[in-house]
């Protein structure tokens, strides 16, 4: 962290991030349910592929898989935009790039939060070239105010809208630090 002190306030207690994720996940059952073939057996040929964004999304994604009651395939992909600042540096970077094949799938990207959307918007137009049948963004915060302009990303699920204020806390990190944390905290300049 920088030499400024700061001070963390609580946003978004472990309870209500609960409940955000189990109403989610609902609301991704009831839309997906139709894209999987149900046997006697059990569903078969999950066509539906989770995508976590790493390091952030880990946390957020596996409290909504927990809920979801269709199968899904999971892969991660790592994506750097922020390095230890506070703001993204506008230079996107693949850590980690998907292991599947994504032709002809469902998509649902699962990213914490989504801030000015260039880290998306850039991701979603190289996904599109595996001809996936559909993209779809699950995010537990949504930060519309800090879109970037140049950005077309719009998420289809969202558990609340914030505003510009810097986050901490299941899965938000600063500089590496805090992601660990079950609750999420704004972090203020003293």
């Amino acid at each position: 962290m920088d030499n400024k002190k700061y001070v963390i306030k609580p946003f978004l207690s472990q309870k209500k991030i609960e409940l955000l994720c189990k109403d989610l996940a609902e609301q991704i059952n009831k839309d997906y349910k139709k894209y999987v073939a149900e046997t006697p057996e059990g569903y078969t040929n999950p066509q539906l592929v989770a995508l976590c964004i790493l390091k952030g999304g880990m946390f957020f994604m596996a409290d909504i898989l927990r809920h979801i009651r269709i199968p899904f395939v999971v892969d991660f992909v790592k994506l750097s935009s922020y390095g230890k600042d506070m703001k993204s540096s506008g230079t996107i970077a693949i850590l980690q790039d998907i292991s599947i094949d994504l032709k002809g799938k469902h998509i649902i990207i699962f990213d914490e939060i989504v801030d000015s959307g260039r880290t998306l918007s850039f991701y979603i137009e190289r996904l599109k070239s595996a001809g996936p049948a559909s993209i779809k963004i699950c995010t537990l915060i949504d930060k519309k105010m800090c879109r970037a302009p140049e950005s077309n990303v719009e998420a289809d699920y969202v558990g609340i809208n914030a505003g510009t204020e810097f986050l901490i806390g299941y899965g938000l990190d600063h500089g590496e630090a805090y992601r660990n944390l079950p609750e999420i905290y704004q972090l203020v300049e003293e």
